[in-house]
């Protein structure tokens, strides 16, 4: 898919802070990172970021991963303290709404072990 394509159309037909504006900055996020364009990645997770806590209640799942995937870009940085302090934003909320079990729950609590390894 374009996702610069998708972009332009969903900004020319919806209002800027609309969730699926951010859901296009968070894919182009995801090709960026798997491409190892670290910045490009981040900056488009941080503009998703910022349009989901304007739009969206403070413990929605769509802000829990995004805090999930830049710390996935604080990890391939080696930004490690930043790594967990956003690994950590993730598990808060998603421990508010998902079993200890839920593979989200898993998975962000293996982020956490993982970059807490790291810091030692």
């Amino acid at each position: 898919m374009n996702y610069d394509k998708a972009l332009k159309i969903r900004v020319k037909a919806l209002p800027p802070d609309h969730p699926d504006i951010a859901q296009i900055y968070n894919n182009i996020g995801v090709v960026q990172w798997n491409k190892g364009k670290y910045d490009l990645a981040l900056m488009n997770y941080d503009k998703a970021l910022n349009i989901r806590v304007k739009a969206l209640p403070p413990d929605h799942p769509d802000i829990a991963s995004t805090y999930r995937n830049i710390g996935l870009v604080h990890e391939a940085t080696r930004t490690w303290q930043s790594a967990l302090e956003y690994h950590n934003k993730a598990a808060a909320i998603r421990r508010k709404s998902l079993a200890t079990a839920h593979p989200q729950m898993v998975t962000t609590e293996s982020d956490i072990r993982r970059v807490k390894a790291q810091l030692k």
